[in-house]
C-alpha cells in the first residue's frame, strides 16, 4: 500500500503583507464558492495558508479525496498609504492574473503539458465577495526539487532522468504556435483572445510582424545600473561609455530598421514561459514532472527569444555575446533537445538556434533570420572602449550590461540577418 502523498513545500515568504492579504480575504464566500461549484457542502481547508514571493495559497479538501488551491496575489499595501484599500490591485497586476488564467487555459485545451485546470477566477475588486483577486484550481500532487533535496542529492541517473524530462518539456513548448505577437488574455464570456504585450512592451501590440515587436522592446527597455552615469567626470573613457549608453537603444532601432528580420512567421509564434525554472517545476517522488503551476507574463515571440528566454542550462557570455552551457549538464542538455526534436520530428528546432554541442560549436542556418548570431561580423552595436584595464570602468560597464538588456543583446543580433 502507497502511503500518502506529503507537500514538503510550506512556504518560506511570511510577512505583514502575506498577514494582510489572509486578514482581507472573506474566506467563508471563498468556501461558499466551492461549494456551489462541486455540491460538496463538507469540504474544508486544509491548514492555515502557504505563501511564496508573489502568490499566497491554501488547499480546499473535498469529500472525495481531491484537493483545489486557491491561489492570490499579495497584496502590496504599503506602495499605497493613503489611498483606497484595493489601489494595490493595479491595471499591470490584473493584466499579469488574466493572462496567466488565459494561458493556463489555453495550454489544458490545445496540449498535453501538466498545467492545472482552472475552475474559478475573480480578477476584478469590485463586486467580488471574496474581496480579493483570486483563482481557483487543481490541486497538482507534486513538489519541487529543492523540497525532495534538490539536485545535490540526485544520483546521475536521476540527474539524467529530470534534464531529459526538461528538455521534453521545453520541446513541447516550442511547437505551441500563435499567429500574433501577444499576450493571451480574457475576452467575453471567458473567450480566450490575443491581446497585447505585458508592461515591459508598453502594453503595445499584439502584432503581426517581428520587427515591430523589436521595436517595441527597444522603445521601451530600460539599462541596469546607470545612476553613476549622471555623476559629472572628467574622464574621457567614462564621458565615452556615457554616449555609448545613451546611443545604444536609438541605435539598434536604426539597425533594425535599415537590416529589418523576417515581416511574418507562416508558423506562427511560441508562448516564452519567462521563469521556466526548477522552482516552477513539480516532481513526484520518482523525478517525473507532474505540473507546471506557474505561467505568470507569458507572451508569444519570435522563436529565437523562445530558444534565448526558455533555457535554463545555459546562460549568455556578455563578451562572446553568445548562449553558453552552464556546465556539463548542459552540453548533455542540448543533446536531450535534439533527441526530442528527432522524436518530435519538430519543423523549427531549438537545436538549430542554440547551437549544436555534439559538435561543441554553434550551428547557424543561413536560411533562418538566426543567421549569424553568433558570428557575424557585423554587430549591432559598436565595441565600448577599452579602458586599459582599469577596474573602475569595467566594474561599471559590467553593472550597465548587467541584468535583462544582455540577455536582449544576443536576441538582436539573432534577430538580424547578415548580408
Amino acid at each position: 500500500m502507497s502511503k500518502p502523498f506529503e507537500f514538503l513545500w510550506h512556504g518560506q515568504y511570511n510577512t505583514e503583507h502575506t498577514e494582510y492579504t489572509f486578514e482581507n480575504t472573506n474566506w467563508t464566500a471563498l468556501l461558499e464558492k466551492v461549494q456551489n461549484l462541486t455540491g460538496d457542502r463538507n469540504c474544508a481547508f486544509d491548514g492555515l495558508y502557504h505563501c511564496g514571493n508573489r502568490n499566497l495559497v491554501r488547499r480546499v479538501l473535498l469529500s472525495d479525496g481531491e484537493s483545489w488551491i486557491a491561489r492570490f496575489p499579495i497584496a502590496d499595501y504599503g506602495s499605497f498609504e493613503g489611498c483606497e484599500r484595493s489601489a494595490w490591485w493595479t491595471a499591470d497586476r490584473k493584466f499579469i492574473l488574466d493572462n496567466e488564467i488565459a494561458t493556463l487555459k489555453y495550454l489544458k485545451i490545445n496540449t498535453s503539458l501538466p498545467v492545472p485546470s482552472i475552475f474559478a477566477h475573480q480578477t476584478s475588486m469590485e463586486s467580488n465577495p471574496v474581496k480579493m483577486p483570486y483563482v481557483l484550481m487543481q490541486c497538482i500532487q507534486g513538489n519541487m526539487l529543492y523540497d525532495l533535496g534538490g539536485p545535490g542529492v540526485l544520483t546521475e541517473e536521476q540527474k539524467e532522468k529530470v534534464r531529459s524530462s526538461i528538455a521534453s518539456i521545453q520541446c513541447q513548448m516550442s511547437t505551441i504556435r500563435l499567429e500574433k505577437i501577444g499576450s493571451l488574455i480574457l475576452g467575453p464570456g471567458d473567450t480566450i483572445e490575443i491581446g497585447p504585450l505585458p508592461a515591459s512592451f508598453g502594453f503595445q501590440g499584439p502584432f503581426s510582424s517581428p520587427i515591430d515587436y523589436y521595436l517595441s522592446w527597444a522603445a521601451h527597455a530600460e539599462f541596469g545600473d546607470t545612476n553613476w552615469l549622471k555623476e559629472p567626470t572628467d574622464d574621457q573613457t567614462l564621458k565615452t561609455l556615457k554616449q555609448e549608453v545613451e546611443c545604444f537603444l536609438a541605435g539598434l532601432v536604426s539597425a533594425l530598421k535599415k537590416r529589418p528580420p523576417p515581416t511574418s512567421s507562416s508558423e506562427g509564434y511560441p508562448l516564452i514561459h519567462r521563469d521556466f525554472l526548477p522552482h516552477n517545476i513539480l516532481f513526484d517522488e520518482q523525478y517525473n514532472i507532474v505540473g507546471l503551476p506557474d505561467w505568470e507574463k507569458t507572451y508569444s515571440a519570435p522563436f529565437e527569444v523562445f530558444v534565448a528566454e526558455t533555457n535554463m542550462y545555459s546562460h549568455l557570455d556578455s563578451e562572446a555575446m553568445q548562449m553558453v552551457p552552464n556546465d556539463e549538464g548542459g552540453v548533455e542538455y542540448m543533446n536531450d533537445i535534439m533527441r526530442e526534436e528527432e522524436k518530435m520530428q519538430t519543423p523549427n528546432r531549438i537545436s538549430s538556434y542554440a547551437g549544436n554541442s555534439l559538435r561543441g560549436s554553434p550551428v547557424m542556418h543561413s536560411s533562418g533570420s538566426f543567421g549569424g548570431a553568433l558570428s557575424s561580423n557585423t554587430p549591432v552595436y559598436e565595441t565600448l572602449p577599452d579602458d586599459g584595464g582599469g577596474s573602475y570602468t569595467s566594474s561599471r560597464c559590467s553593472s550597465v550590461l548587467r541584468g535583462p538588456l544582455n540577455r536582449r543583446l544576443l536576441i538582436f543580433r539573432a534577430a538580424l540577418p547578415v548580408y
